[in-house]
């Protein structure tokens, strides 16, 4: 509330000057004391009996605007009752302040405008805090208490602004500091800049949480949101931070991948113009697993570095296709070890191997489609047989396809074709799905099943030319792909 005082000091001084002898007010002191009695002790409205009276113009003018500036403060007050439009209330509350702050200090506010003010400015301020403006509820706040006095509500902000204030101030200097980590050159330096960084996170959220609950504030809504929000960010950047080490492990998986697709060169084989032998091919399937023998020891050193990171499915993933490509590796080498079996077999498609773990590269999720295992041949004046691998995990429905560049009839077997004769001594059943064919494509539905094993051997018939060219893939799903 205001303070009564002397409101005419400087009158009274400058009349004191003038004629020291004399001790008696004027008819307008008289006129002012008697007015701000009446305001103090009964109501606002009663001074303007008195203040009418005042002969001097501008002191007139004065002192019923003082009057005038109460009843706009008090409509504005009143207006809050029935407005909940932020803006407005703010308008309001400011219009309030602004009228009963110019009123002299001489002149007391009554207890329940004071009350009504103080609540008033308390709301607004927490609304302030509450959109991320705790500096103006503070200063809002600040004048209040010139105004109403000290009220409990408007503490209770001062305490909330300072809160969400130092809350703020926490979540710019850590996000300076996420800045600077990521930054950071070299991998495991980046990390550990960013693990720090984490911390600091941590500490700043368990500092907020008891900064709140000792200043009685931790269940405002504008603290609450806070922490939220602090605790964000460090959810946020420790989920970037595990992104750049995923963005690793997938790194590895890439190269596992690409080594295993790796193919020899053209023309560095060991036969005549450079082609391919039975050994070359064995020689060259040895590297690759060497390689990959030494990528899945980088992998696993990583591993051990930053145990938390990598998920137990993604080791799992690549420990299951190190292991089967291993096996089929070995199963190759006995495979191309016995030359005359494999020479029985006719002509080997490159690469030998083919599934699904080896993606073409540029191939959409959709597709899911294999790298693909390519053959061709000129001068082909009649059926000609060919045989690779594929590599389909157990459970899994995938389909392998034969795709012609020309129109002639392909048929697919689960055991050595060797030659027609013997497909039709032994009545060997094709396993092209002919209800499923599309064009020149020649699909094999659920082949893990129907192969029974991981070879595939295929009759690719005369046609009307002595050439002829094709790939063999494996799809997730080939009917799928096709619609």
């Amino acid at each position: 509330m205001k303070k009564i005082g002397f409101i005419f000091i400087a009158v009274i001084t400058a009349m004191v000057v003038l004629s020291c002898a004399s001790t008696k007010m004027s008819a307008d002191e008289k006129a002012v004391t008697a007015g701000v009695n009446a305001w103090n002790k009964r109501e606002p409205e009663a001074a303007r009996a008195y203040w009418t009276d005042i002969k001097n113009a501008d002191l007139n003018k004065k002192y019923i605007g003082y009057i005038d500036k109460y009843n706009e403060g008090i409509k504005a007050l009143d207006s809050t009752d029935s407005t909940k439009n932020e803006k407005k209330l703010l308008t309001a509350c400011n219009t309030a302040l602004t009228n009963f702050s110019a009123l002299d200090d001489a002149l007391d506010l009554p207890a329940d405008v004071c009350e009504k003010g103080a609540v008033v400015s308390a709301a607004c301020g927490k609304r302030l805090v509450e959109n991320g403006r705790p500096g103006e509820a503070k200063k809002l706040v600040t004048t209040a208490k010139k105004v109403y006095g000290d009220h409990p509500d408007l503490a209770k902000v001062v305490k909330l602004a300072d809160v969400v204030s130092n809350i703020s101030a926490k979540r710019s200097a850590l996000s300076a500091q996420g800045k600077e980590a990521s930054a950071v050159t070299g991998f495991d330096e980046k990390l550990l800049a960013m693990e720090k960084v984490i911390n600091n996170y941590s500490v700043a959220e368990s500092e907020a949480n008891a900064t709140a609950k000792k200043s009685g504030v931790e269940s405002e809504a504008a603290v609450t949101s806070s922490i939220r929000q602090l605790k964000k960010d460090r959810q946020d950047f420790a989920i970037q931070r595990e992104g750049l080490v995923r963005d690793k492990v997938y790194e590895f998986k890439n190269r596992f991948g690409e080594e295993f697709a790796r193919q020899p060169a053209k023309g560095s084989g060991s036969g005549k113009g450079g082609a391919l032998t039975s050994y070359d091919i064995l020689a060259h399937y040895k590297s690759v697993r060497t390689n990959l023998d030494s990528i899945y020891a980088e992998l696993m050193a990583f591993a051990g570095k930053y145990p938390k990171e990598i998920s137990q499915d993604v080791l799992d993933d690549v420990k299951y296709m190190r292991n089967d490509l291993n096996a089929k590796i070995t199963q190759i080498s006995r495979e191309i070890a016995n030359a005359e079996e494999v020479a029985s077999r006719g002509k080997t498609v490159m690469p030998l191997m083919i599934g699904l773990f080896n993606p073409a590269p540029g191939s959409t999720a959709e597709s899911k489609k294999s790298r693909p295992a390519k053959f061709s041949a000129t001068g082909a004046k009649k059926n000609e047989y060919w045989w690779g691998m594929v590599s389909i995990p157990a459970g899994q429905m995938n389909d392998l396809v034969i795709t012609m560049r020309d129109n002639r009839t392909v048929r697919v077997f689960n055991a050595n074709t060797k030659s027609g004769k013997l497909i039709e001594k032994n009545d060997m059943k094709d396993l092209v799905s002919k209800a499923n064919k599309v064009g020149n494509s020649w699909p094999v539905m659920n082949a893990g099943r129907q192969f029974n094993g991981t070879n595939y051997y295929f009759e690719v018939q005369k046609g009307k030319t002595d050439s002829y060219s094709g790939e063999v893939v494996v799809y997730n799903s080939f009917i799928t792909r096709v619609r």
